[in-house]
């Protein structure tokens, strides 16, 4: 994957440039710092084929390293020095990828991705530049739900988590699969239990807007449109409570549990009060 990576770089500079590293002094000492930098990182690998490509990269090394420094006495203080930096430098970023994959578990977590560590790490350590995990379960004898998260590096090479498309079958309804695609947005990141009730049919409040799919209205992609209710649409959720004979409102913390659930777009249970 490195190797495929250093090879569009050079594809890049050729294009722009009409250059490549036999004929470049700069672009040669390039790629020789990435050569040295990969065979740090991977020369303790005990996997065989790259035991192999590993021994390659060696020679490939010394014949960059004798075109550019010519002086043998040049070549072994630079070989000393560039290999404490090499090793600092991915001591360095190792630090980094683990804060990386720290942050984005409890991030998958939060949303309610609770046993995914060792996919995420394994995926992040193969280092590709986007990747996606899968997950399906039921949630009843009839109803089954599929999630896929997507993955995508930055432009300072950390991954973040693009958002996940949540797809809802019914069994007893197949012509009635839904799906939607969540963003993952600062403003309204949805939780999987959210996601659900959306594509249930129910509403879901965030930062004092009502959200609910609107199953009749689809844009050129075919996705579902998401309508939003804003706070001029003046919905009082517990003016409405209030307004039903409950046997929760008379309990402060019962309210607020009722409101919570129903914000997250929740079906729940009440008592109704009749005739006392």
């Amino acid at each position: 994957m490195e190797f495929s990576q250093w090879k569009a770089r050079e594809e890049r500079f050729n294009t722009l440039f009409s250059i490549t590293p036999a004929e470049n002094r700069s672009l040669l000492a390039e790629k020789l710092r990435q050569f040295e930098r990969i065979r740090t990182k991977y020369r303790s690998s005990k996997n065989i084929e790259e035991q192999h490509t590993l021994r390659i990269l060696k020679m490939e090394i010394q014949r960059m390293s004798k075109q550019l420094y010519p002086n043998l006495i040049s070549r072994i203080l630079r070989k000393i020095i560039t290999s404490t930096q090499n090793q600092l430098s991915l001591r360095s970023e190792a630090k980094k990828d683990e804060r990386n994959f720290n942050s984005l578990n409890e991030e998958v977590q939060r949303i309610g991705f609770p046993d995914l560590s060792e996919k995420l790490k394994n995926l992040i350590d193969k280092e590709q530049e986007n990747f996606s995990i899968p997950l399906s379960y039921y949630l009843n004898e009839k109803e089954k739900i599929t999630h896929t998260l997507s993955f995508s590096k930055n432009a300072e090479g950390h991954f973040e988590l693009d958002g996940f498309k949540s797809s809802l079958q019914n069994n007893s309804r197949p012509e009635d699969s839904r799906e939607y695609y969540f963003k993952n947005a600062l403003e309204n990141n949805f939780k999987v239990n959210e996601a659900y009730n959306l594509l249930s049919g129910r509403s879901v409040e965030h930062n004092q807007s009502w959200f609910q799919l609107d199953f009749n209205d689809r844009d050129a992609s075919g996705s579902y449109h998401l309508k939003e209710f804003r706070n001029e649409y003046a919905y009082d959720l517990e003016k409405t409570l209030k307004a039903i004979p409950l046997k929760e409102i008379s309990s402060q913390y019962e309210m607020e549990k009722l409101k919570n659930a129903l914000r997250q777009g929740d079906r729940v249970s009440a008592v109704l009060i009749k005739n006392g």
